[in-house]
């Protein structure tokens, strides 16, 4: 009887904690029931509270997890309200100076520290990761509060310090605007992922060497990005563009540059003759990138860049419009420039370039183009302890005038000087000058009708204000006809006799110095027109030569 009775007491006994158990399980299923919907209330009227109207927050699917840190959504909305902000920002308000829309699904917070969270201590988190996330960027007034300042030294004190191991954003999309039209999106990409590691909000990691953007590492891959300049006249885009700072590397694929209207009203638009570009770049690469450097201070170091396979088409229309604009020389951009930059070095590799330009009283375009172009930068910056006049940057290029007269060009340009210093090296090998007539026929009104150029060099030096130099060119047989303008090409009764008499009185046939004297060398006295670019001003030291030579100026 006794043995029952024990056995019935350790029975009840273990209903009795079987019952505790369940009870306490029930009372936390239904605490954690309640404190979710109170919590997931909680945080939607909180947004709203602390943003003052402009934000409404929509949370679905809230799962808490408080023993384990975790917190899943399976979708969150954020909306801003325009019109409130535009309430606020009329009333002086503090009113932020961008506003976010975000729609996104899955979204999971783990290893999340609720107790360092409570107790105001830095908050931490193992993990984030969010899918799908879509984001649009308005910027709705220019920032001047946080300008020059860090993001840790600029955010609320509620996420300073803020410590995530990993986040995970994985097939996003992104669009950035100036405006609440939709027609102002400056920048978008279709789909993207990013990763970054041990990221946190301090000054410890912003001033760490081996941080950039106060994270170990960030891995970013996006594709169909597009980018408008502010004018909206032209558009970048690229299939593909990754980044990696760990690495260091910056790589983008298939980057189309062109313009978003034909050539006549882009330069209406402009009010002056205005350069319609097409620019095609396969792969664009840099290689040792300093983020770190760039995250700190904002200063932009490049070890090598990389073109490779690009192909450029340029038509300018000086018939109907005229240059109007200053058009500085290299030096003065790079010191106006706020941020400190170095490109070690910079390499393009095969590439193709076509320039068209009609002008006054020409009835077609002329053109003219470089073949198997190779470039070559180095020590291009404005950090005066990397350039000098002593050091400066070289500029190297070679290539195939219309695909037949190999050329090369070398310049040395020390950047810093003010007074735009700079001396220009070129070479032309052997080549037939009637390839050039597609060129000089319709926008000179002159057609080479024969010659041949051996060989030819010059070296100038130029400034801001005049070039002057010499220049050497062996040719023989060069005879030209003076075209009537506005013909296409054809040649007046009065044109034909003017040819001869430049060809027998005013021209040298010859430069050969086959005659025992010594080739005529061209003087060369330039003044620098600043409504022209520079390639302008060298192509005119060349051509200034070449009159010197053959006697004409």
């Amino acid at each position: 009887m006794r043995y029952k009775s024990d056995e019935n007491n350790k029975s009840k006994s273990w209903l009795k904690t079987g019952a505790w158990i369940f009870g306490i399980a029930l009372f936390l299923f239904m605490g954690l029931f309640f404190l979710t919907i109170w919590l997931e209330n909680k945080l939607e009227r909180m947004v709203a509270e602390q943003s003052d109207g402009v934000y409404e927050l929509q949370l679905h699917g809230l799962q808490l997890s408080p023993f384990i840190g975790n917190l899943s959504l399976d979708s969150l909305s954020l909306v801003p309200d325009y019109e409130r902000w535009q309430q606020l920002n009329s009333q002086n308000k503090n009113a932020s100076p961008t506003l976010l829309d975000l729609q996104s699904s899955d979204i999971s917070l783990n290893g999340l520290n609720y107790l360092a969270v409570l107790l105001g201590r830095d908050p931490q988190l193992d993990e984030l990761l969010i899918e799908n996330p879509e984001m649009l960027v308005t910027m709705m007034r220019k920032d001047t509060t946080t300008q020059g300042k860090p993001l840790h030294a600029s955010v609320p004190n509620r996420i300073k310090g803020l410590q995530i191991g990993q986040v995970d954003l994985d097939s996003g999309k992104v669009s950035f605007r100036d405006d609440t039209d939709t027609a102002s999106t400056i920048f978008s990409v279709q789909q993207f992922n990013l990763t970054v590691d041990d990221i946190k909000l301090d000054s410890q990691s912003f001033h760490a060497q081996d941080k950039a953007y106060y994270a170990a590492r960030i891995v970013f891959n996006a594709e169909q990005a597009a980018y408008f300049t502010s004018d909206g006249l032209y558009k970048l885009t690229a299939d593909s563009v990754s980044l990696n700072t760990e690495k260091r590397t910056l790589q983008a694929k298939q980057v189309v540059f062109k313009p978003t209207t034909d050539p006549f009203t882009l330069a209406q638009t402009k009010g002056e003759a205005t350069s319609h570009t097409n620019l095609e770049i396969p792969l664009f690469a840099l290689n040792g990138v300093d983020y770190p450097a760039h995250s700190r201070k904002g200063d932009f170091i490049v070890k090598h860049a990389l073109i490779q396979d690009p192909s450029l088409y340029v038509f300018k229309d000086k018939k109907n419009f005229s240059n109007e604009t200053r058009r500085p020389l290299p030096h003065e951009i790079v010191q106006n420039m706020q941020t400190r930059f170095l490109l070690d070095t910079f390499e393009l590799n095969n590439g193709f370039a076509r320039y068209e330009e009609i002008v006054p009283k020409a009835a077609e375009r002329g053109n003219i183009s470089l073949e198997d172009i190779e470039v070559s930068i180095s020590n291009f910056s404005n950090i005066p302890a990397h350039i000098s006049m002593e050091n400066p940057a070289v500029v190297q290029i070679t290539g195939m005038i219309m695909g037949k007269a190999p050329a090369s060009l070398t310049s040395r340009l020390p950047l810093l000087n003010e007074n735009g210093y700079h001396t220009l090296h070129v070479e032309v090998e052997a080549f037939d000058p009637e390839i050039l007539n597609p060129m000089i026929a319709p926008t000179a009104f002159v057609r080479v009708e024969s010659g041949k150029i051996s060989r030819g060099s010059m070296d100038a030096e130029l400034t801001n204000d005049k070039a002057t130099g010499t220049l050497k060119l062996i040719y023989s047989n060069f005879e030209i006809e003076l075209l009537s303008k506005g013909t296409g090409g054809e040649q007046s009764f009065g044109k034909e006799i003017l040819s001869e008499v430049v060809n027998w009185v005013a021209i040298k046939e010859s430069n050969s110095g086959d005659d025992g004297e010594q080739p005529r060398v061209g003087e060369i006295d330039v003044t620098h027109n600043e409504k022209k670019s520079i390639f302008s001003y060298w192509t005119n030291c060349i051509i200034d030569g070449f009159m010197s030579i053959a006697t004409i100026k």
